[in-house]
């Protein structure tokens, strides 16, 4: 895999200030337009099924099970380029701790504000990624993101037990992200609130989400380390 996976995108010491201050940074041209072509390509037919208009995402955790039904994913995934851009964001090796291809179907709704940490309770610093595979603004279920949230800590889950998604409170700060084009992420910490609202067109807003940890992190309830995930930086292509 060469690196053409990356376009413009450039990390700075900024955006990783941005990252720990405001909980988010924006990252234009974080993968090519052939990048983001060939994953919708390999996806078409997961993002046209129907699903009744909720949200919808085909999980990647494990390579071994999913690399040979999603190569161009796993190319992502596994870029030299990116993966050095974690372990400098974080300040440690990294694993993966899971890739989803996220679809908001026609006329859907996204997902009522959240943090990903209030699924699996993980202690240590740990990055997600929300990569446009469409141009998405607030048309389309465009991401929405509070600043400095996760300095907040892991929120209650407003749901009832056992309900699939999390909720949280909403919180008083709640922006959206600016239009983003094919290509473009947002990269954000794991605590920090986010959710999307209607897509209000007649297509599909495709997105590739994804969620990356510190070598150093722990499961909360154990306190072991996560090395039931894939070790990033083995797998630098």
């Amino acid at each position: 895999m060469s690196n053409s996976v990356v376009s413009q995108f450039v990390l700075t010491e900024q955006m990783i200030e941005e990252f720990y201050r405001e909980g988010f940074f924006y990252a234009p041209g974080f993968i090519t337009p052939e990048t983001v072509e060939r994953i919708n390509r390999e996806q078409a037919q997961f993002a046209d099924r129907e699903a009744g208009g909720a949200w919808k995402s085909n999980a990647f955790v494990h390579f071994d099970k999913s690399e040979e039904q999603f190569p161009e994913t796993a190319a992502m995934l596994s870029s030299k380029t990116l993966i050095e851009t974690y372990e400098r964001i974080l300040g440690d090796q990294v694993r993966l701790w899971m890739g989803m291809y996220a679809v908001v179907a026609p006329r859907g709704e996204g997902l009522a504000w959240h943090q990903d940490n209030m699924y699996t309770h993980i202690l240590g610093h740990m990055l997600n990624g929300f990569i446009a595979l469409d141009a998405i603004s607030e048309e389309n279920a465009g991401l929405w993101l509070a600043p400095r949230s996760h300095r907040q800590g892991r929120q209650p889950d407003l749901n009832e037990k056992g309900a699939e998604h999390r909720r949280a409170a909403d919180p008083e700060n709640g922006m959206p992200c600016r239009p983003m084009a094919p290509g473009d992420a947002v990269i954000f910490h794991r605590e920090t609130l986010h959710h999307s609202k209607t897509n209000h067109t007649d297509k599909p807003r495709r997105a590739y989400a994804f969620q990356v940890s510190a070598e150093s992190c722990r499961y909360a309830e154990t306190g072991k380390l996560l090395t039931d995930r894939e070790h990033l930086s083995s797998r630098k292509q």
